[in-house]
């Protein structure tokens, strides 16, 4: 890997990396943080070279879950992959569904994959909604009478569909890749971490149970925040630090071990200033490295707000830090481009400009491996099978490119 850095002539200007949590990842960064620092120092020492992904963390958390209905689950996927295979039942399957039922003939009965269980909350949401047609099916059918689920099961799958769904949106927005996702990291997580506190109370035994399965392994990977990704969220104008302290209010009220208010409101102080502390020595990284002249002269062509910003850090007036914090919020649900607002904002905050950029280009998710590797067979095919691997780069990354673009790759 290191080696390939070199190739792109990126070596000196990586901040952080994500990955899944295969042990293995782990003695890789060992090894490949001690090879960059030989060309440069990293930030914090390394300290927030490693980022976990964050999509594989859920899918971990949810699995554990699922666990508990995999009975259920394995009927449904064995209906959906007698309806792949079998063309007839296929056809008779969805002529009744929109003929008896009145149902959307463009919807399909998913089948998942196992490990992504994300594809198994979608298999549940279309099971739900081909509900009466599935009954219908199984009950006309001899051979699929193994695959009935009763009238219970499918209020537990319901009663458990409304609860993953804030899992999927989650899910969905921290593996977006149009706009920054490091921002969003606290938010999700707490929203996360609040849903399996509220669930332990919840009415229905099987839930609860379910809950502290998925609890169990969220405390193993996020009962500390990231404190890098915690950052982020700061920098987002919207909510700054007054918000992660309402936050974990709001949090550690919530927590049984956590019975009186004062209490509450001292851990969260705790925890906002671990924040704050994290939050300075990475400014104070940035501001040592900035090669922004400390002198009062200023060329013609400077722009008046960075030479403010000098004058004011040469005559030990507040830091761009603290002039941040005492900037008015932005609207919490306001519509906000924040690398656009950090890009006005440079001409004030030139250093937390800079330190925002990095933070904020830190992907919280990465590709599943094996979806990079598929293309393999797409680009490398027996017409195809002498192709150099500059050619094939190219070709993958022209893909992703008009792909992002919104182009359909039929067309071409």
């Amino acid at each position: 890997m290191f080696i390939c850095f070199g190739e792109w002539k990126i070596q000196d200007k990586l901040f952080s990396i994500t990955l899944d949590n295969a042990s293995y990842n782990d003695r890789m960064v060992t090894t490949l943080k001690g090879q960059l620092k030989r060309v440069k120092p990293l930030i914090r020492d390394g300290k927030d070279f490693q980022i976990r992904c964050c999509c594989h963390i859920v899918n971990l958390v949810v699995q554990a879950g699922l666990k508990l209905i995999d009975e259920v689950a394995s009927r449904i996927r064995g209906a959906a992959r007698v309806l792949k295979t079998s063309m007839p039942k296929r056809h008779k399957f969805y002529e009744t569904a929109v003929k008896t039922f009145s149902l959307d003939s463009k919807k399909r009965l998913r089948n998942d994959c196992v490990v992504r269980w994300n594809s198994t909350f979608i298999m549940l949401d279309r099971a739900l909604y081909f509900r009466h047609a599935y009954d219908n099916w199984v009950e006309c059918d001899r051979d699929l009478r193994s695959f009935s689920i009763s009238e219970d099961e499918w209020k537990r799958v319901s009663t458990l569909h409304g609860f993953l769904k804030a899992f999927y949106d989650i899910t969905n927005r921290f593996s977006a890749s149009k706009h920054p996702t490091s921002n969003i990291y606290f938010n999700g997580v707490w929203d996360i971490h609040m849903k399996l506190i509220e669930v332990s109370h919840d009415r229905h035994s099987f839930l609860r149970e379910m809950g502290n399965e998925m609890r169990q392994k969220f405390d193993k990977y996020w009962l500390d925040y990231n404190l890098l990704l915690s950052c982020a969220c700061v920098l987002d104008p919207r909510c700054k630090l007054h918000w992660i302290e309402y936050c974990y209010i709001k949090l550690f009220m919530k927590l049984e071990e956590v019975q009186e208010v004062f209490a509450g409101e001292f851990l969260a102080r705790e925890a906002v200033n671990s924040i704050k502390t994290t939050l300075y020595e990475l400014f104070e990284c940035y501001s040592k490295s900035s090669s922004i002249s400390q002198s009062y002269v200023v060329d013609e062509d400077d722009d008046y707000e960075i030479f403010l910003s000098k004058r004011q850090k040469a005559d030990g007036e507040k830091s761009e830090l603290d002039l941040y914090f005492e900037e008015k919020n932005h609207k919490k649900d306001s519509p906000i481009d924040i690398l656009a607002f950090w890009k006005e904002a440079s001409g004030r905050y030139p250093n937390l400009a800079s330190m925002a950029r990095d933070l904020l280009s830190i992907p919280i998710s990465t590709v599943a491996s094996e979806s990079s590797f598929s293309m393999a067979k797409k680009l490398i095919n027996p017409w195809r099978g002498s192709l150099s691997g500059k050619t094939i780069e190219a070709i993958a990354c022209c893909e992703d490119w008009l792909r992002a673009k919104g182009f359909s790759l039929g067309m071409f």
